[in-house]
């Protein structure tokens, strides 16, 4: 789409610059010609009707919002075929812009709180965000306080239900909470886990799940079953109590995380009552560091996610089936295990997407490779793995995905020396 800049919108909204660029939407400053005040104007970079419905959907859940730490909405404006929303124009930044140093022990909880407060005010109107990340979070210029932004997944708690189509999974992998994963309704507790990894990165430095930008699969199986790294093993400098309020809040079971804002801001305020004096200022964590992963500052990772969570149906079920695969490799449920890789693999074909394919394909091998290790070799399906395999080197080759190709190379290598030893 061509620079909007200088159009005026709807008679009214005169575009000033391009100020930040999504996945499905732009956004713009612009000036209201009517009220002579800046406004943020954001506007669908793509037309499809699924784009369209939750542009309109993020305007409903934001203009029944009225808080402090929320990003206003003023206006949804459609012109020329295009849909705008028009949102409060907040100077700042995001939090995913911060430079290393810049944010301090106490101001961080300052804004984990204030981030809280805007959840749990949005949850009694029966609205959750459902995407909670660093870059959804403005910090209002001066510094003194943020806002919460970008309720373009949020929806009305009523209607996250298990009726949500099978596989639509949305939001930033890094930041998403176990049950999204596995197609469970979320509410104000998935929220909260979300906030608890932007704390575990803000006071680490990194994330707490392995984030590795050629398997988003992985990301998603990690967070559904590896514990975190204790935060205090990353950094020394964070107090125990720090700690014990980070691990609740990413509790992998929602019964066992916060199970409303207002209890996790009760153990923030208590976080903020020990920060009054030297000694504790003087165990302040090391500060924020972006480059974490986050979709505004990789975009490798956010093409890649874009991909992977593109509408299109079958594309979404794969990466379900693919995870469902590797749980089920980890209980050596070998049967289902085989049943949803092939089913994953057969939609990522058709999907087109080669590189998920070939990556799926490599999670099969090594399951064929470890249930021959438990004693159930089957000639022909280490044979047929070995194809398989074959057939994606080039893929990866292609992609320039050495460690992928390495690793497939060494699978065939041990898959045919299993097969040579099966006797029947």
């Amino acid at each position: 789409m061509d620079s909007l800049q200088g159009r005026t919108i709807g008679k009214r909204y005169e575009v000033l610059a391009l100020i930040g660029r999504g996945g499905t939407a732009d956004t713009y400053r612009a000036t209201d010609l009517t009220l002579g005040r800046d406004v943020a104007l954001k506007v669908l970079v793509e037309r499809s009707d699924d784009t369209n419905a939750r542009l309109l959907a993020e305007a409903r859940a934001m203009a029944r919002l009225n808080h402090p730490h929320i990003v206003a909405i003023y206006d949804a404006v459609e012109d020329e075929g295009l849909s705008y929303i028009v949102m409060e124009f907040v100077a700042g930044r995001t939090l995913a812009a911060l430079e290393s140093g810049e944010l301090g022990y106490k101001r961080a909880l300052i804004y984990i709180e204030e981030v809280l407060e805007a959840l749990d005010y949005a949850n009694t109107q029966g609205v959750i965000h459902r995407d909670v990340k660093p870059s959804n979070i403005m910090i209002v210029e001066g510094g003194q306080h943020v806002k919460l932004t970008d309720f373009g997944l949020a929806r009305r708690a009523s209607d996250v239900t298990r009726t949500t189509r099978t596989g639509q999974i949305v939001g930033t992998i890094s930041y998403l909470a176990p049950e999204r994963f596995l197609s469970k309704p979320a509410d104000v507790r998935s929220d909260l886990y979300s906030v608890g990894i932007v704390m575990y990165e803000i006071f680490t430095g990194s994330l707490p799940f392995r984030n590795d930008r050629d398997d988003i699969v992985a990301t998603m199986y990690s967070h559904v079953h590896d514990l975190p790294t204790p935060p205090r093993e990353i950094n020394r400098n964070i107090p125990e109590v720090l700690e014990t309020v980070m691990l609740k809040s990413i509790d992998r079971e929602p019964g066992k995380r916060y199970q409303t804002a207002r209890e996790f801001i009760a153990d923030i305020q208590m976080l903020l009552g020990t920060t009054g004096n030297s000694a504790a200022e003087s165990r302040s964590p090391r500060t924020f560091t972006p480059n974490l992963g986050t979709a505004s500052s990789d975009p490798g990772l956010r093409s890649a996610i874009d991909r992977a969570l593109a509408p299109a149906r079958n594309r979404t079920d794969a990466l379900e089936n693919v995870l469902r695969g590797m749980i089920a490799t980890r209980r050596r449920n070998y049967d289902e295990a085989r049943d949803a890789y092939l089913v994953a693999m057969h939609e990522l074909a058709a999907a087109g997407n080669q590189v998920e394919f070939a990556k799926t394909t490599l999670k099969f091998g090594a399951m064929v490779l470890q249930k021959a290790a438990d004693g159930r070799r089957d000639r022909d399906e280490l044979r047929d793995a070995v194809n398989k395999l074959n057939d994606c080197l080039r893929i990866f080759r292609e992609y320039d995905l050495q460690e992928q190709f390495t690793h497939a190379e060494y699978t065939i290598n041990a898959l045919e020396r299993t097969a040579i030893g099966v006797i029947f």
